[in-house]
């Protein structure tokens, strides 16, 4: 693959994109509402704008760039699952949607605010997706305290998967302070020779503002180390970014680079990833939509300009509007998912993921498995050389009294170079009938329920008293009377 994807963005397109985003810093810049971020920007080498804004030189942006780490380790508690991160095309490592608010109904699309069980459920599954590399929080429980849901919610994850386990996203300092503990105890990586037990996202409020909490607790994590972070801007084109898509992008990328710049400026060398969660909008409404494929051609640029910059890229993958899962849901998910795979960037995100983000389902995974099982072998090339290609193969095949099928070559690459399903049907219409399910969701369930009944994968007894009582401590600094007990919530 070249330095574009489908044409789509083309090398002179990226490096347009490029120019646009650093004359936007250059000439309007960020707010910036720390007074801490704002001298660290300052002490950088940014300079005053109006309005209260900073203005970042092309030379600040740039060596801001340079002091980016080229590659590091994403450690798992299964060291055979450690992910190794750089700017490279592929290959590409796929982490669910996080965040969400609701457990949608996959038939009705009813919703209900998600709890600690769900958590526990959506977990036990991701840990059994064939395609899933890493888990992040899928939902943000509801049954427990706000400021210590991220750590609850981390104490699940490493629970239930041994495969790498992204923080959840990180609003204060102490958040942060803490789940760094909690990671270090899981996987035992500290930062030292490249490795990091976790990455944690810090989003800049768009457009180009850097918040006020959201900085200080960027600061304290980059200034304490042994995490790597991702820095992940979520505009809406049309609302909080140019309608545009090419000015949208490159509005998205003043956001990263804008982010970059505090984080080396803090703490030099810290390892970083670009992260960006560029939506479009419903014109007539204003809402925010991520089933079109706007996501996923926006997914492409980002992709090549990470690349550019020598950082790995987590970009966008299957999502959808639909507010059932069904056909729409089906072919925006695999729209996303073939599209955000083209540029071969380092993770994808998404699986798991209804109503624009609103809400998951352990259906929507399950169903999301396949989806990326299909678009993975859609774009992995096929073998053509000498054996694939056997002549002698193809004449022994037109002489046998028994076709294709008799031949030794025919069975191999049946079990080779066929695409080998995880829930699509391939029965015929008798046995459907026959086991009583209405549709693919159906078929859903099954699976998710048999993932669900397997037992947890679990944690060393020191290893989980450690990290419940680092939660003990946490809802303690922050003055809580009461807090559940975090052994209490591991049950799904």
């Amino acid at each position: 693959m070249g330095n574009s994807a489908f044409d789509l963005w083309p090398e002179e397109a990226i490096e347009a994109i490029h120019e646009a985003s650093l004359a936007v810093l250059e000439r309007v810049g960020v707010q910036a509402d720390s007074p801490v971020a704002r001298e660290i920007l300052l002490g950088a080498g940014c300079v005053e704008g109006g309005a209260g804004r900073l203005r970042m030189p092309r030379a600040v942006v740039m060596d801001a760039v340079a002091a980016c780490p080229a590659r590091f380790t994403l450690v798992a508690r299964d060291a055979s699952r450690s992910i190794p991160v750089d700017a490279d095309p592929g290959p590409t490592f796929v982490h669910n949607m996080g965040g969400a608010r609701d457990i949608v109904d996959p038939k009705t699309g009813a919703s209900r605010r998600a709890t600690m069980a769900d958590q526990v459920r959506l977990t036990r599954v991701m840990h059994h997706m064939a395609n899933l590399h890493s888990a992040t929080s899928l939902v943000q429980p509801d049954d427990v305290p706000h400021l210590l849901e991220p750590l609850y919610s981390y104490l699940v994850l490493a629970h239930e998967t041994d495969k790498p386990v992204g923080g959840p996203g990180i609003s204060f300092p102490f958040q942060a302070a803490f789940l760094r503990r909690m990671a270090i105890a899981v996987t035992g990586a500290d930062g030292s020779a490249g490795r990091y037990p976790v990455d944690l996202a810090f989003s800049p409020v768009s457009p180009l503002q850097l918040g006020a909490e959201v900085s200080e607790a960027l600061l304290a994590t980059v200034r304490a180390g042994q995490v790597a972070v991702e820095i992940l801007p979520c505009p809406a084109a049309g609302t909080t970014a140019p309608g545009s898509m090419a000015a949208a992008v490159a509005t998205q990328n003043a956001e990263v680079l804008a982010g970059l710049v505090l984080t080396q400026a803090a703490a030099p060398g810290t390892p970083l990833y670009y992260g960006p969660r560029l939506s479009s909008i419903n014109p007539r409404t204003g809402m925010v939509t991520s089933g079109p494929p706007e996501t996923g051609v926006a997914s492409i640029a980002a992709t090549l300009l990470a690349r550019r910059y020598g950082l790995a890229c987590d970009c966008y993958g299957p999502t959808s509007d639909s507010v059932v899962v069904d056909a729409q849901f089906g072919y925006e998910h695999m729209a996303n998912a073939l599209l955000g795979l083209a540029a071969r960037p380092r993770f994808l995100s998404g699986p798991g993921e209804n109503q624009s983000g609103v809400g998951g389902s352990v259906e929507a995974l399950v169903i999301d498995d396949e989806v990326l099982n299909y678009a993975f072998y859609a774009l992995a090339p096929r073998p053509w050389d000498g054996d694939a290609l056997s002549v002698d193969a193809i004449v022994e095949g037109l002489e046998s009294d028994f076709g294709f099928l008799a031949t030794a070559h025919t069975r191999k690459y049946l079990r080779s170079d066929f695409v080998r399903p995880l829930l699509s049907y391939r029965g015929g219409m008798g046995e459907w009938a026959a086991s009583g399910r209405a549709s693919v969701v159906d078929l859903a369930s099954e699976r998710a329920a048999a993932m669900i009944a397997q037992p947890s994968v679990g944690l060393p007894d020191e290893v989980l008293e450690a990290l419940c009582s680092l939660i003990d401590e946490a809802a303690r600094s922050i003055g809580l009377a009461e807090w559940p007990d975090p052994r209490g919530m591991l049950e799904g």
